[in-house]
């Protein structure tokens, strides 16, 4: 054939690559064509069977890749929110607890005066800052309700903590990732089935109760209705129990566990904070009441709340021998509050201890040191799936 009937790629013209030329479709018994035939009836075989493959591995490559299995999440479901007044928060606090050591050392520690103009709103970023940093994905953020009279009426006298659920709800929205709200309601008072309803329109879960400084009995049958409101909503109630030193005490007696039982046999899930310890030295030990309650009531819990410090290392031992109770705690640092590690170098070794008392941020501190001592991270995610 000569050159100047092909193209530039050699073929004669008319004829596209893969196809059969017009001379061979001529000759159909031809060797050739014969050849051809049997070629193309293989690749159609080969297709046929490589096929389902090839959908195979597309539909795999589609689908998302399994991931290794996550962590679960934790909570530190004892975090307080404090506040003066000077910011118009509605907070108050008394003249005895502002004038006291650990007022003043608090305030310095968290740099709370440096932050800011006011002292709400300096403890509030020192707050947001030191949870975010805390390696903790969330916080439970806790109101304190004032003392009531007879008639249901604030006794202000003799209140010496108060922060106004409104002002929880104002912080913990500026900060909706890391904080959840726990609102604080007294049964003495006189619209507390009014204010529950209130607050459990606003999306509350938990709801915190301090007996000792608030003077509220909640064994008594006066408020058997709120607990049973309580109950009805799934609102897990958190309860003061065990000795308190970090302000005026009306009465330690209303600090016993066993004055939980109405709200436990009305339905609640209740939560003995501090699980009824104490100091060394405190009388009455309220310890045991917590830990012979723990098998009749399986809808009662724990936390870990404070129990990191120096004065509570004998009472935190207690808890961690009874294999019982370690399966109900749920962490909690009780912020500000801090935790010193350096008190459980004999568990913990002195090595570890001094590591962790380095640790600058508090609740970080706290949760590492729960976690040495072999009960952190599982109190925190078991905190966070019956809380969150």
């Amino acid at each position: 054939m000569s050159d100047k009937f092909k193209t530039r790629t050699g073929m004669t013209p008319g004829v596209q690559k893969g196809t059969v030329p017009f001379s061979l479709r001529e000759n159909r018994d031809s060797p050739q064509v014969a050849s051809l035939r049997v070629l193309s009836r293989r690749k159609f075989l080969a297709g046929a069977l490589t096929a389902p493959c090839l959908l195979h591995q597309t539909v795999l490559a589609d689908q998302p890749r399994q991931r290794p299995p996550q962590p679960d999440r934790t909570v530190d479901l004892h975090i307080h929110l404090f506040g003066v007044g000077d910011h118009q928060s509605g907070c108050r606090i008394s003249k005895q607890i502002k004038q006291s050591p650990l007022f003043g050392f608090l305030l310095n520690k968290l740099a709370v005066e440096r932050r800011a103009e006011t002292i709400d709103e300096g403890y509030v970023l020192a707050l947001a800052e030191t949870l975010q940093e805390s390696g903790i994905d969330k916080g439970v953020i806790l109101a304190q309700d004032a003392v009531y009279d007879r008639k249901g009426k604030p006794d202000w006298q003799r209140t010496s903590c108060y922060v106004p659920n409104d002002y929880l709800f104002q912080v913990v929205g500026r900060y909706p990732q890391q904080m959840v709200p726990c609102v604080s309601i007294n049964p003495d008072r006189a619209d507390a089935l009014d204010e529950l309803q209130r607050c459990i329109d606003r999306g509350a879960r938990l709801l915190k109760i301090h007996p000792p400084i608030q003077g509220v009995d909640v064994a008594d049958r006066r408020h058997t209705a709120f607990f049973r409101r309580c109950a009805e909503a799934k609102i897990v109630v958190m309860v003061h129990t065990g000795h308190e030193h970090s302000a005026p005490v009306l009465d330690v007696e209303l600090a016993s566990p066993r004055k939980l039982q109405l709200a436990l046999e009305e339905g609640c899930t209740m939560v003995a904070c501090h699980c009824g310890t104490g100091w060394a030295g405190d009388k009455p030990d309220m310890l045991p009441e917590f830990l012979e309650m723990l098998p009749k009531y399986p809808n009662l819990w724990g936390d870990t709340a404070v129990l990191g410090s120096m004065a509570r290392v004998r009472d935190m031992l207690r808890l961690l021998a009874d294999d019982a109770a370690k399966a109900r705690l749920l962490h909690g640092s009780d912020f500000p509050f801090l935790c010193y590690p350096l008190a459980f170098a004999p568990r913990i070794g002195l090595k570890s201890a001094l590591r962790l008392q380095g640790v600058k941020n508090p609740i970080g501190r706290d949760f590492a040191l729960k976690d040495a001592l072999g009960i952190g991270r599982e109190s925190a995610e078991r905190a966070y799936r019956l809380l969150i």
